[in-house]
């Protein structure tokens, strides 16, 4: 019977290979849907500017403790792969019925045009994760750009730039479109910078309204005129009598009272 694979988990590489002109991309880990098996298949992308007819690379798969499932080279043969075109995403390099936790990858030779590159000798260089975007500015870029993968900041750094889907180009590379997603690199954040200042202005428009809202609640207060509204109370308790007077549409006189209670003969 046939077995059907699903994406199961994938993993960016977090370095890049300075000079190289390929550089590994991610890691996917594909689970079958007849029996549970994982396949792991690794993605590469040429960076140079010849085409690459060749790939050697040596793998190793650990499990969850760290012991290693397999460790082996994988050769890409009869590729066509110009440059900018990634690759190797549909080649299982390994597949297991347990499952697998982590995998490393280093780069062996390239053919380029037939002519061999020693890869061995091109250093590493980690890369800091891309920083993601809230959600509601993510949504906001996806729908002026019409590219529903930007989730991550575009970002330029020594060694490249990061597209807003969370790709990196490294300077080898020397393209302004994302090979991966698509994305104008100066469209990217042209859009980006416009959101970003929008919601800026929102901002300040929400802090104004809300103050004006709570000086209409609680008004600033005249220190002179709150001192005479205290003194004037203070007085009103001490002598109400006196303030009644020429003003008051009632008065309190106790004589008065007595006499219209005392019986008439």
């Amino acid at each position: 019977m046939e077995q059907n694979y699903s994406l199961m988990a994938q993993s960016r590489a977090n370095y890049y290979t300075a000079g190289s002109p390929v550089q590994f991309v991610r890691v996917e880990l594909l689970k079958g849907d007849v029996n549970g098996e994982v396949a792991v298949c690794l993605t590469f992308k040429n960076v140079g500017t010849e085409p690459l007819t060749g790939l050697v690379v040596h793998f190793k798969c650990k499990d969850a403790a760290g012991q290693v499932l397999c460790e082996d080279d994988f050769y890409y043969e009869q590729l066509d792969a110009q440059p900018g075109d990634v690759f190797g995403s549909d080649e299982a390099v390994y597949v297991s019925d347990t499952p697998v936790s982590s995998v490393e990858v280093e780069q062996d030779r390239a053919f380029l045009n037939g002519r061999g590159v020693d890869l061995r000798g091109y250093k590493r260089v980690r890369l800091n994760a891309p920083r993601v975007l809230p959600a509601s500015i993510a949504h906001n870029l996806q729908q002026r750009t019409g590219n529903p993968l930007l989730t991550c900041v575009p970002q330029d750094v020594e060694q490249g730039w990061f597209c807003a889907c969370g790709a990196f180009h490294p300077n080898e590379e020397n393209t302004k479109v994302c090979s991966e997603c698509g994305g104008n690199r100066a469209l990217i954040k042209s859009e980006l910078t416009a959101i970003l200042e929008e919601a800026r202005q929102a901002a300040e428009r929400q802090q104004q309204e809300l103050k004006a809202v709570a000086n209409d609640v609680t008004p600033a207060k005249d220190p002179a005129a709150m001192a005479a509204a205290a003194q004037a109370a203070i007085s009103q308790q001490i002598d109400p009598v006196q303030q009644d007077e020429g003003g008051s549409t009632a008065a309190f006189d106790p004589k008065a009272f007595a006499a219209a209670r005392r019986p008439q003969p």
